[in-house]
């Protein structure tokens, strides 16, 4: 008799009972002799053809990964696929998927076919995700656009650009992230006085989607430097230039829309925080000083690089 494939299901919305008893039924009309049962690979004693685990993760479950060892196999140890889901496909249709896509790795891995299964959506899927490499899961963004708020203590707010780079881990939603900007005064705050920011920021955040808004949400904060001037409108007068670093840190809310596109919306809420600042003395002009904490909206484009 047959080996069977032994199946563990170690994250979904049932481990046990119907949907599971689908994806085993699936996956023993795909693979044939011995067929596939439902338990923990680490613990069965009884000879198998190959082990596999099963994985229905992020919002909805609609990410699937299948890992599959074939005992005695050639060419290496493991084999792995992912595939997201519609928001639309019922999980039944998960879980059937994922039982033919064990049976197709199984098979892949002993080198045999798999044995016919019926034609439909699922069963495409499946075919599909087996034959296509993983999906990377490291994801590369940068960004650009232009952003305004506060500006100086009790004066006109600031405006400019910003542009940022960002590395997203696909799997656990965490990324980290690099930007700069470029701010000035909407209008002078004296007479013939004039303030400019040029900001840097490192740090990271999570990001997850809210699949009925076709939105991705991040949550970030950011460690931050500021290099600020106060000059003079007449630059024959570099004498009266004013100017020092800031330390503080940024929190803000990202929300980009196609949350899968190539090219998506950006729009941001950002709080700031000066832990260390310097007021700007430019004589004879006024003192220019800097708020303590505030707001920045931005607006932008997000390319995603792969």
């Amino acid at each position: 008799m047959a080996a069977p494939i032994v199946v563990d299901i170690a994250s979904g919305p049932a481990v046990h009972g119907e949907l599971p008893a689908l994806l085993i039924e699936a996956c023993s009309r795909a693979a044939g002799g011995g067929g596939c049962a439902l338990g923990d690979p680490k613990r069965t004693g009884t000879p198998v053809r190959a082990l596999a685990v099963v994985w229905l993760e992020g919002p909805d479950h609609r990410r699937l990964r299948v890992d599959v060892a074939s005992v005695g196999a050639a060419g290496g140890t493991l084999s792995s696929r992912e595939i997201e889901f519609r928001e639309e496909d019922p999980l039944p249709d998960r879980y059937r998927t994922a039982g033919l896509l064990v049976a197709a790795l199984s098979s892949e891995r002993a080198g045999a076919p798999v044995a016919g299964a019926p034609v439909d959506a699922a069963s495409a899927d499946a075919e599909q995700a087996a034959e296509a490499p993983p999906p990377r899961p490291l994801g590369w963004f940068i960004g650009a656009g232009g952003l305004a708020g506060n500006g100086l203590e009790g004066g006109p707010a600031s405006a400019g650009g910003w542009a940022m780079a960002l590395a997203l881990d696909r799997r656990s939603g965490f990324f980290g992230t690099l930007s700069a900007s470029y701010a000035t005064t909407l209008r002078e705050p004296a007479p013939g006085l004039s303030v400019q920011w040029l900001g840097l920021g490192v740090g990271g955040g999570i990001a997850a989607p809210v699949a009925p808004l076709d939105v991705l949400v991040r949550a970030r904060i950011l460690a931050a430097a500021e290099w600020v001037i106060a000059s003079p409108s007449d630059p024959k007068k570099p004498e009266e230039t004013g100017h020092g670093w800031t330390f503080g840190t940024r929190t803000a809310i990202d929300l980009a829309w196609p949350a899968e596109g190539s090219v998506a919306l950006l729009g941001s809420a950002e709080a700031f925080v000066r832990i260390h600042q310097t007021d700007l003395r430019v004589h004879p002009k006024p003192k220019a000083t800097l708020p303590s904490g505030g707001l920045t909206g931005m607006l932008g484009v997000q390319l995603r690089l792969r």
